[in-house]
């Protein structure tokens, strides 16, 4: 059952994005935590500006660096690994469900706060952060700002401080 309805909702998910017209650079159902699908990087700007309408993206985006949107899946009662990154800021955008979010400025886990739809949150550069599937599935808007030109960040950019994708807080 759990992983027919992570199916279906990855296609549920696929569709609305290309009623939308967004065409999916890559899909990846097999996290612990749930999934993502990878939006065209061409698409970043229409991207954002569907999904981050109050987000005042003249201030933090060059259209000369690139940024990574994504749509991220979160299951019930999983979590992304504890984490940071040195070369990016991120940006989420709660679009179904609620989700927890732990975010700590040294590598000590803060506490959980819970995130409703239409919430946006800011991880700058450094900052340590978890998001935490509750009861029910998430789905969260996520877009990457490069910090810097001359290195921009990329899937190694991230510092894994605990992968212990099942957060207790979560149950």
């Amino acid at each position: 059952m759990r992983i027919s309805y992570k199916r279906d909702l990855f296609e549920e998910v696929k569709a609305k994005l290309a009623l939308q017209g967004f065409r999916i650079a890559s899909l990846d159902q097999s996290q612990p935590w749930g999934g993502f699908l990878l939006i065209d990087e061409a698409q970043s700007m229409q991207f954002a500006k569907m999904y981050f309408k109050n987000w005042k993206m003249n201030q933090y985006v060059s259209p000369h660096l690139p940024m990574k949107p994504k749509i991220l899946v979160v299951e019930p009662k999983r979590a992304i690994a504890w984490q940071y990154h040195l070369r990016r800021a991120e940006w989420w955008q709660v679009l179904v469900g609620e989700v927890g979010v732990i975010t700590s400025d040294n590598d000590e886990e803060g506490t959980l706060s819970i995130k409703q739809s239409n919430e946006l949150m800011e991880l700058s550069p450094g900052k340590r952060h978890r998001l935490v599937g509750l009861k029910d599935w998430a789905v969260i808007a996520q877009i990457w700002h490069h910090v810097d030109a001359q290195n921009p960040s990329d899937d190694h950019d991230v510092v894994r401080l605990n992968d212990n994708f099942l957060d207790k807080q979560a149950i």
